[in-house]
């Protein structure tokens, strides 16, 4: 089963529909009932959603974060425990990365979280950054202030981002309150007003997390150092600034067999000058295009997020972002 975006909000919907219940049934026990299932529910679809999209990510972008940093911070947690260690060593002959091993943690709070992001390679730093100047988390937060619950929090600092790490903490100190014990008490009850705005937090912070994931897996790729098929642009028509808005026209002239006529996204570059770009039109004259014509000159319309120069020396078009997964073994065994 996928937790992508979609299902993780779809189940987060489900779950915040299930909390009527209390009011077509009002019944002390049946409150209850409902109140534990929130929690349980709330914190296993927040950890399936967050595993999958680290393994998720690893598996599609492997030609990306399988790198010998990688496989040290692997082989690393691999043996950081030993019923990991018994999982790396099942079978030699298939050292391929397991969810099991990456994706290990006890309670996935924000911290085991970081964990788990810190192997693939992401820095960590910038989610921090995106969280912290979000309005919506913000005016979220100060809902939940207001109705009566606080943040679980090691220290008195006010960020956006500790309120987060608090919540989150809550949320798993209820949940492990009730998995241990099986109780709940009643000043531990949470509102509908409250669990209805924590569901609502939650899924502002996975359209964070989901943004973040897409610009470091993009700031990954640009500045890969790989051999990829190249088209040469021949000539600058127009140039732009890079502003996103506007276009810049190439000419250019496809003659390797390998490149992806149809591909929309591209990279382009010019020395050290990096960035992603967008086909918006191809021409030959005053006809339009679907895609990339093979061993003939064509101009392209394009939306780069560089800047074009004519007095640049040249600039390359490469291979846009894709997803491969080449299956790697971690160590190879003859």
């Amino acid at each position: 089963m996928t937790m992508s975006k979609e299902f993780a909000y779809d189940a987060y919907q489900n779950l915040k529909k299930s909390l009527e219940l209390k009011n077509r049934y009002p019944d002390d026990e049946i409150e209850k009932i409902i109140n534990k299932n929130f929690v349980l529910s709330f914190y296993t679809i927040w950890e399936t959603y967050a595993k999958k999209k680290v393994y998720d990510t690893y598996i599609d972008y492997e030609h990306i974060l399988h790198t010998e940093d990688f496989i040290k911070r692997y082989l690393k947690k691999s043996f950081g425990k030993v019923y990991l260690s018994s999982i790396f060593l099942k079978d030699l002959r298939n050292t391929k990365v397991k969810k099991d091993i990456l994706c290990q943690s006890n309670n996935l709070n924000w911290k085991e979280f970081e964990d788990l992001l810190l192997v693939i390679g992401f820095n960590k730093e910038l989610i921090v950054d995106r969280i912290n100047s979000s309005d919506d988390l913000s005016s979220l937060i100060k809902i939940l202030k207001e109705s009566g619950i606080t943040p679980v929090q090691d220290s008195l600092s006010n960020s956006i981002f500790d309120n987060i790490k608090g919540y989150l903490s809550l949320v798993i100190d209820l949940r492990n309150t009730i998995s241990h014990t099986y109780k709940m008490e009643i000043d531990e009850h949470l509102t509908n007003k409250q669990m209805i705005t924590l569901i609502d937090l939650m899924k502002c912070l996975i359209n964070i997390i989901e943004k973040y994931f897409e610009e470091e897996i993009l700031t990954m790729y640009l500045h890969l150092n790989r051999t990829d098929t190249t088209i040469k642009i021949l000539k600058v028509i127009r140039g732009c600034n890079g502003s996103g808005s506007q276009t810049a026209i190439l000419e250019i002239k496809v003659t390797n067999k390998t490149v992806d006529l149809k591909s929309k996204q591209w990279k382009i570059s010019s020395g050290n000058n990096k960035g992603f770009c967008k086909i918006e039109e191809i021409r030959i004259g005053n006809c339009r295009l679907k895609q990339l014509p093979f061993n003939k000159t064509c101009t392209i319309s394009i939306k780069p997020t560089i800047k074009i120069r004519s007095s640049v020396g040249s600039y390359v078009l490469s291979p846009g972002l894709y997803k491969k997964n080449i299956g790697h073994n971690i160590i190879s065994i003859q």
